[in-house]
C-alpha cells in the first residue's frame, strides 16, 4: 500500500506564511494549508548569550519564539490534524546536553519538553500523538553553531526529517 504525503515548508516568508509568536499568523496559516497527518516543527529560536550577560528581554525572547511558539502551532492545529495524527516538536540536543552560552535555548528546550509530556494526557481522545525530537546539531548549521558543540557529530537534515517520517511502531 503506497502513502501519498504531501509536505509543505513554512516560515515568515512563505505562501502560505507564518509567524509563531502571532496567534492571528498561525490561525491564518492552517485555515489556509487545510488539514495535516503529521506536522514536523523545526523552528523557533533563542538568544545563545552568558547567563552573566542574560537579562530578562533574552529570556522574554526565547519564551515568545522557542517555547510559546511551538504551543501556539499545537493549540491551533487540533482543529486540523486528522484523526491519528501526529506532533513532532524538535527541542535540539540542548535539553540533555547545554554547552556555553545555551542558557535561554536550554531552558526553553526543556520547557518544550515538558508542555509536550503534559499536553500528551489532554489532547482530545481521537488518536492524536505528540512528542519531542532531540537531534544533534544538524550539519546545515555547522558554519554558525558548529563551535558551541565540539566534539558532537552532526547529522544531517535529511537524515533527521527520514528518522520522523517512518510510521509509528505497533
Amino acid at each position: 500500500m503506497s502513502l501519498a504525503t504531501r509536505a509543505l515548508a513554512s516560515s515568515r516568508n512563505s505562501s502560505p506564511g507564518i509567524d509563531i509568536t502571532d496567534v492571528a499568523s498561525v490561525k491564518e496559516f492552517f485555515n489556509q494549508a487545510g488539514s495535516f497527518d503529521t506536522i514536523v516543527a523545526a523552528l523557533g529560536s533563542a538568544p545563545f548569550v552568558h547567563l552573566e550577560y542574560a537579562d530578562t528581554e533574552d529570556f522574554q525572547a526565547g519564551f515568545n519564539n522557542k517555547l510559546q511558539g511551538q504551543i501556539n502551532l499545537v493549540m491551533h492545529e487540533l482543529d486540523h490534524l486528522v484523526d491519528g495524527g501526529s506532533f513532532t516538536l524538535i527541542t535540539g540536543i540542548l535539553t540533555q546536553h547545554p554547552v556555553e552560552k545555551s542558557v535561554v535555548a536550554s531552558t526553553f528546550n526543556g520547557g518544550l519538553e515538558a508542555f509536550t509530556y503534559a499536553a500528551s494526557t489532554d489532547i482530545p481522545p481521537r488518536g492524536i500523538r505528540i512528542k519531542t525530537v532531540s537531534p544533534n546539531v544538524v550539519e546545515e548549521s555547522v558554519d554558525t553553531y558548529g563551535a558551541f558543540f565540539p566534539g558532537f557529530e552532526p547529522v544531517r537534515a535529511q537524515s533527521v526529517a527520514d528518522s520522523l517520517s517512518a510510521p509509528p511502531m505497533a
